[in-house]
C-alpha cells in the first residue's frame, strides 16, 4: 500500500486539487495541513452574516483554475465582475477610467494625443502583442508618454495582482491582461465555497484530509518518502507533493538543494488589504477604482456576488506592494484614505472589517530572467511541488491549479512504477 500511496503537504488550493486528482485515479492519498482549517489564502471569514475573503479574489473566466474546477465538477456560483462606475485615481482625484470608447473620449485623465496613444497600445495588447524581457522593458519599447505608461502599468497590476514591472515577465503580464479582459467572476459565499467543494470531492474519492497536522521534516528513502509530524508520528508514502510556498518547502526538506535555491530566488508578491462590511453603500460612492499614479485598488464585490445581508455592501481595498517592500506603519490609514476618496460617508456605515498587512498574494512572480521550477524535483525523485510559484502556466490561483494537476499526474505515474528514478532525474 505504501508503494501506491501519496502524501500531500499543504491544504490550500493546490493541495486540494492534487488530492482530488490523485484519489480519483485510485491512489491512497493523505493530505496534511498545519492550520486548523483547510484552504490557505482561499479561506473566507464569516461574521455577522458577511463573507470576507482574504483580500480581493476573482476567478478568471478563461483561466486554468476555472478550467480545472469545471473538469472536476466542483460547484460554484457567481456573476461576472461588472462595476457600475469605474474610476481612476490620479493626482489625488477621481477621473473616469477609460474602459470603453465612450469613457476614453470623456475622461479627463489625459489629453487627446494621449488618448490616441493609449487606444493604440491597448489594441495591440488585446490583439496578442508579446515581448521578451521584463514588463518594464516592453513598456520602454512602446515609447509611451508618462501618463499612458503609468496607465498600462496600472492595468498590469490589476490583472496580475503584481507590483513589479521591472521583475515580472512581459509575456506573462501581457497574457494576464488578455485573460482579465475575458472577464472575472466574484463568487457567492466567497472562496471558501471552492475549498469546501474541493474537500468534499477529495473525501468522496477516498482521500484522508488531516487539518491541524504540522509536518516538520521530509526525507527521501529510495522510492519512498517519509514525513515527520510535529506530534512525533510519521507517514511513509510512495510519493510526496509539497503544495507549499518555496520557503516552507525548503524548511521541511533542508537536504533538497533545488528547494533551497527556489527559496532564495523566489520573489513573493504582497499586498495590504482592508476588507469592509457596510450596512449599505454610501449614496455618492463609486463601485470600482484603481490607482494610476499609485498601486491602489477598490471594488464592491457584493454587487456581483452574494456576500452579505440584503442591501449591504462588501468592499475590498488594497495596495499592491512593490517587490521586496513590506507594509508601512500607516498601511491601514492609507487604505482608509482611498476609501474616503472613492466612497465618501462609508465610515458611518461600517459593520465589520478585516485588516491584512503584507499579505502574500503569490509566493513567487513569473520572472523575466528565470523560469519557474517544474513540478518534478530532479534531485529528489518521487517528490513533487505545486503552487502559485510552480510551472509554466498562468499566475496566482491559475498557476496553483495547473501545477497541482501536473504534479498529481506525475506522482501517480511515479507510484505506479511507470517512472524510474533515472528518468525522473
Amino acid at each position: 500500500m505504501t508503494q501506491h500511496s501519496v502524501n500531500i503537504v499543504g491544504g490550500g488550493i493546490a493541495g486540494l486539487i492534487a488530492a482530488v486528482e490523485l484519489a480519483r485515479s485510485g491512489a491512497k492519498v493523505t493530505l496534511f495541513e498545519s492550520a486548523a482549517d483547510l484552504g490557505g489564502r482561499a479561506r473566507t471569514k464569516h461574521v455577522d452574516g458577511f463573507m470576507l475573503n482574504q483580500g480581493p479574489h476573482a476567478l478568471y473566466s478563461g483561466g486554468a483554475f476555472k478550467r480545472e474546477l469545471d473538469r472536476l465538477g466542483i460547484p460554484y456560483s457567481g456573476t461576472r465582475a461588472l462595476a457600475g462606475t469605474r474610476q481612476a485615481i490620479w493626482q489625488g482625484g477621481l477621473n473616469d477610467l477609460p474602459v470603453s470608447a465612450g469613457t476614453l473620449a470623456t475622461t479627463r485623465l489625459c489629453g487627446v494625443r494621449d488618448k490616441l496613444r493609449f487606444a493604440r497600445v491597448f489594441q495591440a495588447v488585446s490583439q496578442g502583442a508579446s515581448g521578451e524581457g521584463s514588463f518594464a522593458d516592453w513598456l520602454d519599447g512602446q515609447k509611451l508618454t508618462p501618463v499612458v505608461r503609468v496607465a498600462m502599468e496600472a492595468l498590469g497590476r490589476l490583472s496580475g495582482y503584481t507590483n513589479g514591472s521591472a521583475q515580472v515577465s512581459a509575456s506573462a503580464i501581457l497574457d494576464q491582461i488578455r485573460l482579465a479582459l475575458k472577464g472575472t467572476l466574484y463568487l457567492d459565499g466567497g472562496w471558501s465555497t471552492l475549498v469546501a467543494g474541493l474537500a468534499d470531492a477529495a473525501r468522496d474519492a477516498g482521500a484522508d484530509l488531516k487539518a491541524g497536522a504540522a509536518v516538520e521534516r521530509l526525507t527521501v528513502e529510495g522510492r519512498e518518502s517519509r514525513l515527520l509530524l510535529a506530534d512525533g508520528s510519521q507517514a511513509v508514502a510512495g510519493a510526496t507533493i509539497l503544495a507549499l510556498g518555496p520557503e516552507q518547502a525548503s524548511a521541511i526538506a533542508p537536504k533538497i538543494g533545488s528547494l533551497q535555491i527556489e527559496a532564495r530566488e523566489a520573489m513573493p508578491v504582497r499586498a495590504n488589504a482592508l476588507d469592509l462590511a457596510l450596512r449599505a453603500m454610501p449614496a455618492k460612492a463609486h463601485d470600482f477604482a484603481i490607482g494610476i499614479d499609485g498601486p491602489f485598488y477598490l471594488s464592491l464585490h457584493s454587487r456581483s456576488a452574494k456576500l452579505g445581508p440584503q442591501g449591504s455592501a462588501v468592499i475590498h481595498v488594497a495596495k499592491y506592494l512593490p517587490v521586496g517592500e513590506g507594509p508601512a506603519r500607516n498601511a491601514i490609514e492609507e487604505l482608509e484614505g482611498v476609501a474616503d476618496l472613492v466612497m465618501p460617508g462609508w465610515r458611518a456605515l461600517e459593520v465589520r472589517r478585516q485588516e491584512l498587512r503584507g499579505m502574500i498574494v503569490a509566493n513567487g512572480l513569473p520572472r523575466w530572467d528565470r523560469a519557474r521550477p517544474d513540478v518534478a524535483l530532479t534531485d529528489a525523485p518521487g517528490v513533487f511541488i505545486a503552487g502559485d510559484w510552480v510551472g509554466g502556466e498562468g499566475m496566482i490561483a491559475d498557476a496553483a491549479a495547473s501545477s497541482a494537476v501536473k504534479a498529481a499526474r506525475a506522482a501517480a505515474q511515479w507510484v505506479s512504477g511507470k517512472t524510474s528514478e533515472r528518468s525522473a532525474a
